[in-house]
């Protein structure tokens, strides 16, 4: 009896020393390793037609019922930029993120890409890389008939790096992954298209 009194003594001076509090959860905020990530890219915009606006046929593939003319965009620039990156893609479920327009390493320098400027007027230094069309450079909308509407994304990467370390033919996956360890920034502009 007495060896329980005793136990039973020393637990309560334990608890009473403060040695058996709960530890007190850190509530100090977790500093942002990047300060600039999801600052807004000024002004980013499609030039060729209206945010989430249906996209003249003119931009469509011959075979979906247009010209095959590549999108314009322009957008200021991110003092802390050292280049920029294109995704353009059609983002309906059918679709499966199917790629028409991949671009990296666009200059620093450069605030604009012009319409129909893909295969001939590039920014200097830029690459167009393969899509999932099997082609470098843009090919636009050609969603199956009666597939409905499609939404097709065009996304400005703006990157700490000149160069991104990817192939001339990367997967999605692939190209998302390099922008994803560079990244300072991205907007996106979307428009809908269907036959």
């Amino acid at each position: 009896m007495k060896k329980i009194l005793i136990s039973i003594i020393a637990l309560s001076l334990f608890a009473s020393t403060g040695c058996a509090k709960k530890p007190v959860a850190n509530t100090e905020p977790i500093a942002n390793p990047n300060p600039t990530m999801n600052q807004a890219l000024l002004n980013f915009e499609v030039t060729s037609y209206p945010k989430g606006s249906p996209i003249p046929a003119k931009f469509a593939t011959k075979q979906g019922g247009g010209e095959n003319v590549s999108i314009g965009l322009k957008w200021q620039p991110v003092p802390a930029a050292q280049s920029y990156a294109l995704l353009f893609d059609d983002r309906a479920p059918i679709a499966r993120n199917w790629v028409h327009w991949l671009v990296a390493d666009i200059p620093l320098t450069a605030t604009e890409i012009p319409e129909g400027a893909s295969r001939t007027t590039m920014p200097e230094g830029s690459r167009e890389l393969v899509t999932s069309w099997g082609n470098k450079g843009y090919d636009g909308p050609q969603p199956p008939i009666d597939s409905g509407n499609h939404e097709y994304v065009a996304t400005l990467f703006a990157l700490d790096t000149a160069r991104l370390n990817v192939p001339e033919n990367p997967s999605r996956a692939e190209f998302m992954n390099e922008v994803e360890k560079h990244e300072i920034t991205r907007e996106s502009w979307g428009g809908t298209f269907q036959r």
